[in-house]
């Protein structure tokens, strides 16, 4: 397996575990909270702008640079 496999499957895995978290979240009486929520709370803070910033441009970088 090349090393660029090796990162789609990666990178695939974790998407997969956000949409498996998320609709976990959006079940009734679950305290797992839907990302939606999460970014909205993590929006609230100025260093939580900042973070979500750079992984919106570390995302966008890495998967629309080509």
């Amino acid at each position: 397996m090349t090393a660029r496999a090796v990162l789609v499957v990666g990178f695939a895995l974790i998407i997969g575990a956000m949409v498996l978290v998320d609709l976990a979240g959006r079940r009734p009486n679950s305290t797992v909270a839907p990302l939606g929520s999460a970014l909205i709370a993590a929006m609230r803070s100025g260093t939580g702008r900042v973070i979500v910033l750079g992984a919106w441009l570390w995302m966008g970088w890495h998967f629309l640079a080509r």
